[in-house]
């Protein structure tokens, strides 16, 4: 299975994000607090449902908002 796209809208400080996986490998580069590990926490979330970094599913909540929605497409056997 291969996450082909990750789609985020609401999650820590992403107020909406898309992102298409074309490789095998990815890297994530960026400045410090520019949400990397953000990324990577919400592709945890949808492989295991649940944060890696903060049990409390309303902490990842981005301020001012009332919910946060993580989507992603897999690909099965190519």
């Amino acid at each position: 299975m291969r996450l082909e796209k990750l789609h985020l809208t609401g999650f820590r400080n992403y107020e909406k994000a898309s992102l298409e996986f074309k490789k095998n490998v990815v890297c994530f580069l960026g400045k410090n607090g520019a949400g990397k590990t953000n990324l990577l926490d919400a592709i945890h979330y949808l492989s295991f449902t649940k944060s890696a970094l903060i049990p409390n599913d309303s902490a990842n909540v981005k301020d001012n908002l009332d919910q946060f929605v993580i989507r992603g497409d897999f690909r099965l056997n190519g």
